[in-house]
């Protein structure tokens, strides 16, 4: 469609191109894409802007069923006992992502910065682990992807989507890197049981099959929906609806009970 003004620069678009013949993804119809190719292949294909090779689907896959689950604390589940509607409920999950849990966005841009550091100054990956742990240790900060409430020796999430990786040729140096850091940062007495969880495996597996940082906490989000929607689901069918919401166990600490001073008392 022409604009207007003869001198507007349209916008590039390279991914999707909708006209009256149907819609193409990366130039391929997706009459043909429907039937013929997988969630995962077309997802990859969309975001990669070219078909996978059956390597990268396999990894790909294992990733997008690493982080199912959240039943262990299920924001979802509160917020839909609150408010019986379910896609406030799937939302609120998300807005509830951050360095700390489901993103591991920051958790791959600390991998590719500890990259750069170790390719400008020609550091092996153990030099490149020492001083980033040296760095945490100076600045007080966390390393991201290590943890987890119940998990502590192994997260066994992580180790699921690390074996496809290894077998399909997907543990190379940005994976390397990350578990060199985690083995130093491990080491101290007070650390030792922090293994490396699903956000962190996520960040360094998606890294290596060539996803940036922003992409891949939008893939734990897709990882995690299928949970979230069960929890959802299995939430509204319970009764009281409530349950969540009233009888837990908390103390008090705020004010006494008091009065309000006499001069905003307006109804005696």
């Amino acid at each position: 469609m022409a604009h207007k003004n003869p001198d507007f620069q349209p916008l590039k678009v390279e991914a999707c191109d909708t006209r009256e013949e149907g819609v193409f993804v990366r130039g391929y119809p997706q009459t043909q894409i429907c039937g013929n190719m997988t969630y995962t292949e077309s997802f990859f294909l969309t975001t990669r802007g070219r078909l996978p090779e059956p390597e990268e689907t396999v990894v790909l896959d294992a990733v997008f069923n690493g982080m199912l689950g959240y039943t262990y604390w299920s924001i979802a589940r509160t917020i839909v006992s609150a408010n019986p509607q379910p896609f406030p409920a799937f939302m609120g999950t998300f807005l509830a992502g951050g360095d700390y849990t489901i993103f591991p966005q920051h958790c791959a841009e600390e991998i590719l910065r500890w990259e750069k550091i170790m390719t400008e100054k020609g550091l092996s990956i153990d030099e490149v682990a020492q001083i980033v742990v040296d760095d945490y240790d100076n600045t007080k900060n966390r390393m991201p992807g290590v943890g987890h409430p119940l998990f502590t020796e192994v997260d066994p999430r992580s180790e699921a989507v690390r074996k496809v990786a290894e077998e399909k040729g997907f543990v190379n140096q940005k994976t390397l890197l990350f578990e060199a850091v985690h083995a130093k940062y491990s080491a101290h007495p007070k650390r030792k049981k922090l293994c490396i969880n699903i956000d962190g495996r996520f960040a360094c597996t998606l890294l290596e099959l060539g996803f940036e940082p922003p992409e891949i906490s939008i893939i734990a989000m897709l990882s995690l929906a299928p949970g979230v929607i069960a929890d959802i689901m299995e939430q509204m069918k319970q009764k009281p609806s409530l349950q969540l919401m009233v009888g837990l166990p908390y103390e008090y600490t705020g004010e006494s009970d008091r009065d309000l001073p006499d001069n905003f008392i307006r109804n005696k």
